[in-house]
């Protein structure tokens, strides 16, 4: 009895897991890292110490400038928050006496899949993807937060991605969809497949009498 039930257990685990990696396998291809630098689709955020009307949430647009106040425009792409801090504590020394300037880079993500609140949310690129999932609502009673998925302009990306990986060291960027996938077959069903087995057991245990 007992080797019919680890058979059968075995046979039910591998089957959907060979699907699940078949159709992702033809369509994923490598993501280039970001890291930690700005990109169109970013939000800057900057604090200006006792400068509120200064400080904000700036988004970069697609020429990679950001409109700030007292300095207009400026060219942020490809470089990191701190230097971007360097910049501006420089910058705003023409108008302030002493700056105190901290910048912060935010990412502008969707998150979709087996999440309780899927949706488009701005984070600090140090945040983990559990951080991420918790602010849209946590896991589904399906989710599973170790298969994540990526998709950028309608293709999908393979990334090696789970709870502990943080946006910004993962190359995640603005625009980005992140998809979180369900739970496998049997782990979603495996108190109904005990259930089941123990009565075909039983079942077959009689016959066999």
């Amino acid at each position: 009895m007992n080797r019919f039930f680890v058979m059968f257990l075995a046979a039910l685990a591998v089957a959907p897991v060979a699907v699940e990696a078949q159709t992702a396998g033809g369509t994923s291809s490598s993501v280039a890292a970001s890291r930690n630098s700005l990109l169109p689709g970013d939000v800057v955020e900057v604090q200006i110490w006792r400068e509120e009307d200064l400080s904000g949430e700036f988004t970069v647009d697609e020429d990679g400038m950001v409109v700030l106040p007292l300095i207009g425009e400026k060219s942020v792409s490809g470089i990191s928050p701190q230097d971007l801090r360097d910049q501006l504590s420089e910058d705003y020394a023409v108008y302030l006496q002493n700056p105190s300037v901290n910048v912060r880079l935010l990412r502008r993500i969707t998150v979709a899949g087996e999440v309780r609140v899927p949706g488009l949310y701005t984070v600090d690129a140090t945040v983990s993807l559990a951080d991420l999932i918790a602010r849209a609502g946590g896991l589904t009673s399906d989710g599973d937060s170790d298969k994540v998925t990526l998709t950028r302009g309608g293709q999908l990306y393979s990334l090696d991605l789970n709870g502990a990986t943080v946006v910004g060291e993962a190359g995640i960027r603005s625009g980005d969809r992140l998809l979180v996938g369900r739970r496998s077959w049997l782990s979603r069903n495996f108190s109904s497949v005990v259930g089941i087995v123990s009565i075909i057991s039983n079942i077959a245990l009689i016959a066999s009498r």
